[in-house]
């Protein structure tokens, strides 16, 4: 007799399109070890992506993505039904979402309503953002603070088991629902980034800078950290401050020193990174400690230079990647010893390829099928 097919049904952070879009389409991303037979998505929009365009993100399963519309936060309730209907049709073994949201308020209602385990992950500081948010955006604030009240206690409080990218988080998971949530990092590819090669069009030396561009990633400080730097700097990401930056890049008489690429294929961006000498990036450490782009440029054996912690929130880095104060002066400053003391480099670039064995996929992979096996044993008990 066999066995029925493992189903998981996922609620994304955004539409699958616009993952597809940045680029970021990652093999087994939503099938660790290809554990499931089938993988669901549940996505909030009117028409998303053709699943044969991004079939890779199940590995082995089948892919089935469901568009429902886009919805509004305060108009959730009206929806509640038709979701959970769609969810009832899949009859998943376990539910996941990826942040403590609207998307996460459904997958909490779902998982709720059909008694059926709910994994959640968080990807960022969810408190600081709203402190961010309160001195930049007052719309944003108040929108924060109404599911700061009404949509993430529930979420987190109904959440059989939560995860972690980074210890930063752990924080507000503990004040919000009193439970104490488990790390477990990016995971990287380690085979793929060690095997990569050099872009040869690319200029030389480079630093390299990768993530969204947006306010939080301060990719102005690292721009204006290569003025007094004999090399050039290549940014890869995409965002609402692309004109800013650009705009930098023209008043610095930066043009022919800092080229930013607004997109590269997931399948590519190892040979980036092996292009250059240095990686750099001025992220906020209050909302995150290791972002991925940094656990991918250890793996290819480059320094990084990011931001110093959160004193307890180092996510082991410590003597490994080479902390700088948020400012263009200490970047810069970091960057040139780095490219001056070739030991010094070579001391650094060993300690960052060990370490960033630590987040291949075989072994978070192989932990994150470990929780979901768990906690499907633990519900049909």
């Amino acid at each position: 007799m066999n066995n029925p097919p493992k189903k998981l049904c996922v609620f994304p952070n955004d539409p699958i399109k616009s993952y597809f879009e940045k680029g970021e389409i990652k093999q087994r991303y939503f099938n660790p070890q290809n554990f499931f037979d089938e993988i669901h998505i549940i996505s909030f929009i009117d028409r998303d992506i053709d699943e044969d365009k991004v079939k890779s993100i199940a590995g082995t399963a089948i892919l089935k993505i469901h568009a429902v519309e886009k919805i509004r936060i305060k108009e959730r309730e009206q929806y509640v039904k038709k979701i959970i209907d769609i969810v009832k049709e899949i009859q998943p073994d376990i539910i996941r979402s990826y942040n403590p949201y609207l998307e996460g308020w459904f997958a909490a209602k779902c998982a709720d309503y059909l008694k059926i385990p709910f994994l959640l992950s968080l990807h960022t500081q969810y408190d600081y953002n709203r402190k961010l948010a309160m001195k930049t955006d007052l719309k944003k604030f108040f929108a924060l603070k109404y599911t700061e009240k009404y949509i993430e206690p529930f979420v987190l409080k109904k959440a059989d088991k939560i995860i972690i990218v980074f210890r930063i988080i752990e924080p507000y998971v503990i004040k919000h629902s009193g439970k104490k949530p488990e790390v477990l990092y990016n995971k990287i590819d380690y085979k793929k980034f060690e095997e990569s090669h050099v872009v040869t069009e690319l200029p030389s030396p480079l630093v390299i800078s990768v993530g969204n561009l947006i306010k939080e990633k301060n990719h102005q400080c690292i721009i204006k950290a290569m003025k007094n730097l004999d090399a050039c700097c290549l940014i890869i990401g995409k965002g609402k401050e692309y004109e800013n930056i650009m705009k930098l890049i023209k008043k610095e008489k930066l043009e022919g020193k800092v080229i930013v690429k607004n997109m590269v294929p997931y399948d590519d961006i190892q040979n980036y990174y092996r292009s250059a000498k240095v990686f750099a990036l001025a992220y906020d450490p209050n909302l995150e400690g290791l972002p991925m782009p940094v656990i991918e440029a250890m793996a290819t054996g480059i320094p990084v230079v990011i931001p110093e912690p959160n004193k307890e929130f180092s996510d082991g880095l410590e003597n490994i990647a080479v902390f700088a104060k948020r400012t263009p002066h200490s970047f810069a400053e970091k960057i040139s010893k780095l490219l001056s003391n070739e030991n010094f480099y070579n001391e650094i670039s060993v300690k960052c390829k060990n370490k960033a064995l630590e987040f291949d996929q075989e072994k978070i992979e192989k932990r994150e099928r470990e929780i979901y096996e768990e906690l499907i044993a633990k519900n049909s008990s």
